[in-house]
């Protein structure tokens, strides 16, 4: 009896020692799932038994979290794709002496270059994940080729190429289901050391910045408002310690609008895009102040960063600043993404596409000097009365030398098609008069009030055919979609520009009207002198 004794109660010592040493706890693990049919966000929550350790975090109490964004670099349009191999270098040697640093990106990052608009993103894709991205933010020109384009990189299939990172989308929805476009999430949420940080990805109010044909059931909600509410969802759901704002727009109001959020739904720092502004400043607030940042991307401004001191102990952000990187900042560049951007450009098919030679000039022709040219060239080809297009359409200049097609998919990087339809001279006079962002032809001319086309006033009761690009076409605020016999083509607006090029005798100037084949020189030609088979295609 008495070795009964000792034996449950060695037993029942042995239990108490270990239930010292080890303790079962009751955690929960939280999933965030977005609610696609409306504007709230449920959490599902699961109860696990796990058993924990009592080592303690080595992080120190004040930390320094770094914040790097990218917005606007147009596949290196305003710099070069080899940006990108400087910024990976920087960004890895920022991450080894601060691991506290994030990357992300706010927007517009594709459309712009041959090399990029060849393969619709993907090299910029493949060096984003080699860096590291955290999140990408969409922006308008990620509408360009369609955006399905796009969010292909985030469908789950590696054949087409697949982005390590989220891509942000929280306040853009389809009109008629207001469900968020698929492949796309509103935020993201990065953990270092137990520093929870959350970013919410939004577009600003820039959708006439797209063409119409792009986002025909497609909405952008209020961003102010979407960043209100994911703030809170970020800090009670998900438990951040720091919010940022990525946001494809600069509206000062709006930063300052989203920097007087509180509590719940305060943000701590916003970064920008969209305007090519270079800017790295603060809102004052009751406080910490409020840091946000955009880089121009030039060279002068390729990168910007944010710096918050963060407490540990008492989970709060002590001080924040903004700062703009130019290139010469950045340092070496990054050997392993090179090779990324390297292994494209070689690629033999698209080294044959952009080498090709279309026309020469012997002067430096200004992006200002070529739209009137743009649009001469749409009245020749389509054979109407009256070419128009948007002034911006050229993003960048032409040295002098040989005009290659890599240089025009820099020079006119969009895939606009074009339109046509029969409007009232009075409606063209109107339009004429009222509107500075478009441009006509070389032919259309004004002069006492009057306007004309080639020498012949118009007559205000009289039906001419015009054509557009559709970005230019199908915007409401514009009569052609009022207009008779609207016709969509499938005739791209820079195949026309490559076509005229080649047909350039001599060098190229866009003083000299199109080089359409057939037609008398400008100065002797007018509508009746036109021959009736000039228009047939020559594409």
């Amino acid at each position: 009896m008495k070795k009964l004794f000792i034996f449950f109660t060695t037993l029942l010592l042995a239990m108490v020692l270990i239930g010292c040493g080890l303790s079962t706890t009751s955690t929960t693990e939280t999933v965030t799932t977005q609610d696609t049919t409306s504007s709230t966000t449920t959490l599902e929550t699961t109860t696990l038994e796990t058993t924990t350790s009592s080592t303690q975090s080595t992080h120190p109490d004040n930390i320094v979290l770094d914040l790097y964004s990218m917005n606007d670099f147009h596949g290196g349009a305003y710099t070069s794709m080899d940006t990108l191999s400087a910024v990976g270098g920087y960004i890895s040697n920022a991450v080894e002496n601060n691991p506290y640093s994030i990357f992300i990106s706010s927007g517009d990052i594709f459309q712009g270059t041959a090399l990029s608009n060849y393969y619709h993103g993907r090299p910029i894709i493949d060096v984003f994940n080699e860096i590291g991205l955290s999140s990408f933010t969409l922006g308008n020109h990620e509408f360009d080729w369609g955006i399905e384009e796009v969010l292909k990189y985030t469908d789950g299939l590696e054949e087409n190429g697949e982005a390590s990172f989220p891509i942000l989308a929280a306040n853009i929805v389809y009109k008629d289901t207001q469900e968020t476009l698929p492949n796309t999430e509103p935020y993201t949420v990065v953990e270092i050391e137990g520093l929870r940080v959350g970013i919410i990805g939004v577009i600003g109010e820039v959708i006439n910045s797209i063409s119409a044909s792009r986002v025909e059931n497609i909405e952008f909600l209020d961003p102010v408002m979407t960043v209100y509410d994911y703030a809170s969802v970020l800090r009670t759901q998900e438990f951040c310690d720091i919010v940022i704002a990525s946001i494809h727009d600069y509206d000062i109001d709006d930063n300052v609008a989203i920097s007087a959020f509180t509590g719940d739904h305060y943000v701590d720092a916003v970064f920008n895009g969209h305007s090519h502004t270079s800017v790295a400043r603060t809102v004052s607030r009751a406080g910490v102040a409020m840091p946000y940042a955009q880089a121009s991307n030039s060279s002068s401004s390729v990168l910007t960063k944010i710096s918050l001191s963060f407490n540990y102990p008492t989970r709060t952000v002590s001080s924040g600043y903004a700062y703009t990187l130019s290139l010469s900042d950045l340092g070496s560049s990054d050997q392993e993404i090179q090779n990324i951007i390297t292994y494209y450009q070689e690629d033999s098919e698209y080294t044959s596409f952009v080498s090709e030679v279309l026309a020469t000039t012997p002067d430096y022709i200004s992006r200002y000097d070529m739209p009137t040219w743009g649009a001469s060239v749409i009245r020749d080809y389509l054979g109407v009365d009256i070419g128009i297009l948007n002034s911006g359409g050229f993003r960048v200049s032409i040295d002098s030398g040989n005009i290659t097609m890599g240089k025009l998919v820099e020079v006119y990087p969009f895939d606009n098609y074009l339109k046509t339809v029969e409007l009232t001279g009075l409606t063209i006079y109107n339009l004429f008069y009222t509107d500075g962002d478009i441009v006509f032809d070389d032919e259309v001319t004004s002069s006492g009030g009057h306007l004309y086309i080639n020498g012949v006033q118009v007559n205000d009761s009289q039906f001419y055919t015009v054509a557009a690009v559709d970005y230019v076409f199908d915007k409401d605020y514009y009569p052609f979609l009022s207009g008779q016999n609207v016709t969509q083509t499938t005739t791209l607006m820079r195949d026309l520009l490559a076509q005229d090029l080649r047909n350039c005798i001599g060098d190229f100037s866009p003083f000299n009207g199109s080089n359409y084949p057939g037609l008398m020189p400008t100065s002797y030609r007018g509508n009746q002198y036109y021959y009736d088979s000039i228009y047939e295609s020559i594409l």
